[in-house]
């Protein structure tokens, strides 16, 4: 996807959701891990770009939901790699559930519903302790990469995203960019939080984002969606 001298960054699809890896010689960095059964095929793509798993420095979870933390306790186990999240979200973490968040448009509300009601175990994963809490934001240079992880509330209360001095954004779910659809999340727990945080973002040195769930959002295409998600959300 993305290589500059000092690092490159993969995707790796996850089935329905993504995760990244940032990698320099010999030190790696994954946001996010997927659902549970997906470590395995993490650890592939590491051998694929010439990585061994204990070059896995970190993970970096962007929210505690099943889909994203699903395989952080067996990622761990394998790796040895320190886990970092939202001060917000480790109790999740430790307890390996998050309940499904609101929708924020009618169809989304419809499944929330459903979900809640016909498939209560479906938030449930491995939970596992988390090693470094985040607050309003973290620097990763300690890490060996020119980035910062940084707190957007309102998918869930401790959503982050991943910033390089790139300006390539690994968003997790605070954008969306599923084909034809909307970026604004179709399920967040706090919408005004959420339209804080999109508002916060336009002042961020960003040139692309990419969301865990669907393509690649460049920041002309954000811009172009910002008005009309205030308008509609706000």
């Amino acid at each position: 996807m993305t290589e500059t001298l000092d690092y490159t960054i993969r995707r790796i699809s996850l089935g329905g959701v993504a995760a990244y890896l940032l990698y320099r010689p010999g030190h790696a960095l994954v946001v996010d891990s997927g659902r549970g059964g997906s470590a395995e095929k993490i650890l592939e793509k590491l051998r694929e770009e010439g990585l061994q798993p204990e070059m896995l420095d970190l993970l970096i979870l962007t929210h505690a939901h099943f889909d994203h933390a699903g395989s952080a306790a067996r990622l761990k186990e394998l790796t040895g790699c320190r886990i970092m999240v939202h001060r917000s979200e480790a109790d999740r973490l430790r307890r390996g559930f998050t309940s499904l968040p609101g929708g924020t448009r009618w169809k989304a509300k419809i499944l929330v519903g459903l979900g809640r009601v016909f498939a209560r175990r479906l938030g449930k994963y491995e939970g596992v302790e988390p090693d470094i809490l985040v607050d309003k934001s973290s620097d990763l240079k300690e890490f060996g990469f020119p980035a910062r992880v940084i707190h957007t509330p309102g998918h869930t209360p401790g959503s982050m995203v991943v910033l390089t001095g790139e300006g390539e954004m690994l968003s997790g779910d605070t954008f969306f960019g599923l084909e034809g659809k909307e970026y604004f999340p179709p399920f967040a727990e706090d919408i005004p939080a959420l339209l804080e945080s999109w508002k916060m973002v336009r002042s961020l040195p960003v040139k692309i984002i990419y969301p865990a769930h669907g393509n690649r959002i460049t920041a002309e295409k954000f811009h172009e969606a910002l008005a009309p998600a205030l308008e509609k959300y706000g």
